[in-house]
């Protein structure tokens, strides 16, 4: 349990499946808490390990905001401690694994190992969220979503200011920002894998796909039999069809 001393005010965990705008859903809690109180007041990162957070005394009257994937028992543990205020994105797992395996040039086993531990995990918190958002329902692509979760955060704002937060993670203008990571100042971009990634939003060069759904289709019978029957389970539970 950690000290009282060392508590954020409030934890704010955006958990979902790769591939299911989840990081639009991290950069748009970031900015609503840093509009409302101010970035030095605010840490943002990505863990789904605890050896991937900072010492816990950073935290010490600072809100945060976790970006998570399939996460750890111990970083589950960890923001349950915290209450974590979780915002949750889902999206079809079949449509998931073709956009990471084309998008990252991995082979398509790697990314359904990964959607696995994500849906896993998405399931185990469906009822804990509060938003579910599904990428089928294109809420990247609607400013409504920003309002929504302001009002579940308690970031009272201007509209003019909501705006701003959704203009900036448009398609088109993330697009343009992966297109100009040599602009960034030093020490702001890093190399992940075979990419490079701008660790404040946690953005990645091919971050971008087509953002087209049933992509899964365009594979072969088989390999379409095989993914609806490995996430079956997580494909009934969130309404997809089979």
């Amino acid at each position: 349990m950690p000290a009282e001393s060392a508590r954020p005010p409030l934890m704010i965990a955006t958990i979902g499946l790769h591939s299911s705008a989840s990081t639009w859903v991290f950069n748009v809690a970031r900015e609503l808490m840093i509009a409302t109180l101010g970035e030095h007041r605010v840490i943002a990162l990505f863990a789904d390990r605890m050896d991937q957070l900072p010492d816990q005394s950073e935290f010490a009257g600072r809100h945060v905001v976790v970006k998570s994937h399939f996460g750890s028992t111990e970083l589950e543990a960890w923001l349950t401690v915290f209450d974590a205020m979780m915002f949750l994105s889902i999206r079809d797992p079949r449509d998931a694994c073709v956009s990471m395996s084309q998008r990252f040039q991995r082979p398509l086993s790697k990314a359904v190992e990964w959607l696995s531990k994500d849906c896993d995990r998405l399931s185990r918190l469906a009822d804990r969220g509060r938003m579910l958002l599904r990428y089928e329902d294109r809420f990247f692509d609607d400013v409504v979503t920003v309002e929504s979760m302001a009002d579940a955060i308690g970031a009272r704002l201007p509209g003019s200011v909501i705006e701003t937060i959704f203009a900036r993670y448009r398609t088109e203008t993330v697009r343009a920002f992966t297109a100009d990571f040599d602009a960034l100042p030093p020490g702001r971009v890093i190399q992940v894998g075979a990419f490079r990634m701008d660790r404040v939003t946690q953005i990645h060069e091919p971050h971008i796909g087509n953002a087209a759904s049933a992509k899964w289709r365009d594979l072969p019978s088989g390999i379409q039999s095989e993914l609806t029957l490995r996430f079956a389970a997580f494909l009934d539970r969130f309404g997809y069809e089979r």
